[in-house]
């Protein structure tokens, strides 16, 4: 055995030194967020800075209780159970021109050419409003992966001058699998169906639905044995002998039915079920019908067996596994926007939100806390100091994630735009975000030097009251 020198073994030392201290600097959490810290970045720090984090806020029936007030007070909120059977041409015509119609602002494609009349005229005749019959009677249908709604059922993109990339304004929102549909029309070249899932009515491809009788539909979804994806996304597993079933993408809140174990053996393609969930998953036949078939989600998925219990904890955590993924404007880059971020937390708890930010906030629903225009600063905090962690702030266009009081400041997270610093020269300079962060709530977010807390119109807890 060689003799190593003492000289040579501090030298070696002396670099794993420096290389480790390098590598630390280098990671070293620092941003131009005032009174934000590293620590402020992991859910447990807010879990143990809030009171009572593991109570139940409420039970599986009053959170039921919650979702059926959604239904009565928000009209864009439904029971797919109870939809209309049947409407008639004037009604369905005025559902989809609701929706499907040219923007009274200039638009241009991905190219920057700017949409003409003529274009829009291509897109009103595929909504096919010509063969609507005196009375169309609904079918139903459900997701098999995830997709998305469009203004139009079209899959082009149009934008604002100067965000060609980041906005589609015919986007509306990302549909995730297993999510039931009443369909009430057809596009002309037959690749869309016009359709209603429980929080949303817009034109979605038809390739990502598979038909199914209403009966057949809600007896699958409505299987009182389930997974509810909690993860960020959850996977199925890989299978090499059926692509359908390969790697399925589930984002949270996703409710994905249990096989009983009558529907399956000890091995399920070439592949043991143990240590594995066997779950039943919508696919397509080659009439488009829905088709139920087992696959095997691991038990080491991010997924819990029902829903999350209603707690501080549950809300705090959720959030969490969000922090630092893409702003994705109405479901745009496999991501979120700031009120898809809201619903899928609150998925996972089974509490079934409204869509869009105006429709969360309705003052019709929950506990509210409103901020009236024009009040000061102090006074807007002493609002916040009544509102419990992991209640939701609203103002116009934007939502976000109450995550507490810690040393005098209140805190948020949520994903957004950007927000301004104020330079030396006593500027605002504008630092662009485009994700999921923990901020104060008193960060400016205009080049005026207003910030998020003055603009603030509603906080809620979504409980529910006595009225």
């Amino acid at each position: 055995m060689k003799r190593i020198k003492l000289k040579s073994i501090l030298t070696i030392a002396f670099s794993l030194v420096m290389t480790t201290t390098a590598f630390a600097a280098g990671n070293d959490f620092s941003n131009k967020l005032p009174n934000v810290k590293a620590d402020m970045l992991k859910p447990g720090f807010w879990i143990n800075n809030a009171s009572n984090a593991n109570k139940v806020v409420m039970n599986g029936a009053q959170t039921e209780q919650l979702n059926e007030n959604f239904v009565k007070e928000i009209s864009t909120v439904v029971d797919l159970e109870k939809y209309n059977q049947s409407f008639t041409k004037n009604e369905l015509k005025e559902k989809i021109l609701n929706l499907s119609t040219p923007s009274k602002n200039p638009r241009y494609d991905k190219y920057g050419n700017l949409v003409t009349e003529e274009y829009y005229n291509k897109l009103n005749e595929n909504l096919n409003l010509d063969s609507l019959q005196d009375v169309t009677s609904v079918k139903y249908g459900i997701t098999v992966r995830r997709t998305l709604m469009k203004t139009f059922p079209t899959y082009d993109l149009l934008f604002k001058q100067g965000d060609n990339y980041e906005f589609d304004r015919l986007m509306e929102t990302a549909v995730y699998p297993i999510e039931p549909l009443v369909i009430l029309g057809e596009s002309k070249d037959k690749q869309w169906y016009f359709a209603q899932m429980y929080n949303y009515l817009a034109w979605i491809p038809a390739k990502d639905v598979a038909l199914a009788t209403k009966e057949k539909l809600f007896d699958y979804v409505n299987n009182n044995r389930f997974l509810v994806a909690t993860g960020k996304r959850v996977f199925t597993v890989y299978n090499p002998l059926d692509k359908e079933l390969s790697e399925i993408k589930f984002d949270m809140g996703v409710r994905i039915p249990l096989a009983d174990n009558s529907e399956f053996k000890d091995e399920l393609y070439g592949q043991s079920t143990v240590t594995n969930y066997v779950v039943k998953v919508p696919v397509r036949d080659n009439d488009g019908n829905m088709v139920l078939k087992c696959a095997l989600i691991p038990r080491s998925e991010d997924v819990n067996e029902g829903y999350l219990p209603y707690t501080k904890k549950s809300i705090l955590n959720q959030a969490f596994k969000f922090l630092g993924e893409r702003y994705g404007w109405g479901g745009m880059f496999e991501a979120r926007d700031c009120s898809a971020f809201i619903m899928d937390i609150y998925r996972s708890m089974g509490i079934k939100l409204p869509r869009n930010t105006d429709e969360q906030e309705d003052r019709a629903v929950g506990k509210i806390y409103e901020m009236k225009e024009n009040i000061p600063l102090k006074e807007r905090e002493k609002i916040l100091k009544k509102l419990n962690e992991g209640g939701v702030l609203y103002m116009p266009g934007h939502t976000m994630l109450y995550l507490g009081q810690y040393q005098g400041e209140h805190y948020m997270i949520h994903d957004f735009s950007g927000y301004y610093n104020k330079e030396s020269d006593g500027s605002y300079k504008y630092y662009k975000a485009r994700q999921v962060m923990v901020t104060p709530v008193k960060l400016v977010g205009s080049d005026d030097g207003k910030t998020y807390l003055e603009d603030m119109t509603t906080v809620k807890e979504f409980v529910l009251t006595n009225k």
